[in-house]
């Protein structure tokens, strides 16, 4: 796993590197992949804005971390769309903020770490989206500590706002 992570890490910063040459909106970097399977939504990605990036793990993992909730009206869209592996579906940036506020409560101390972060265009669908491979350690108020491995897809629209996240974690967690 740690090789995989180092692997993704140095091509990332091997494409963000060579990325800096160009404009934001170039997108020469452009990767098709060729399956077996047609992929529903696209396979023709290339490196994201970095900027993206910093801000949904500032908002999602920081802002959480520090019970900073209210800070998600700033880099979300009013019409945000989140949907959980639990099934449950969030709809409007109120709504997301006031069920992380009460997911956040159960908890007197959290230690989250990101283990990757990539940000990537689809040269297709001309949309942004911010991938988040993480881990957090939360105890709750009972002192029981859990680990749980969360992965995270986030839409950012033309505004630069986030407007859908997709957040899946390990099928055993208990909340």
């Amino acid at each position: 796993m740690k090789k995989l992570l180092l692997f993704l890490t140095a091509a990332v910063i091997f494409i963000a590197c060579d990325n800096d040459k160009k404009g934001e909106d170039d997108h020469e970097h452009s990767v098709t992949v060729k399956m077996p399977y047609t992929p529903g939504y696209s396979a023709s990605f290339s490196l994201g804005n970095p900027d993206y990036a910093t801000m949904v793990v500032q908002g999602s993992w920081k802002d959480f971390t520090d019970n900073k909730l209210d800070n998600m009206k700033n880099w979300c869209a009013d019409t945000v769309v989140a949907m959980f592996s639990n099934n449950m579906m969030v709809k409007g940036v109120d709504s997301l903020i006031s069920v992380w506020k009460a997911e956040r409560a159960k908890y007197q101390n959290l230690i989250d770490t990101v283990d990757a972060v990539i940000p990537v265009y689809s040269t297709d669908k001309k949309e942004n989206w911010v991938l988040i491979w993480a881990r957090g350690i939360g105890t709750d108020m009972n002192g029981k500590t859990d680990t749980v491995a969360i992965m995270e897809t986030w839409r950012i629209n033309k505004d630069g706002k986030a407007d859908m996240l997709l957040q899946y974690d390990r099928a055993n967690r208990k909340n």
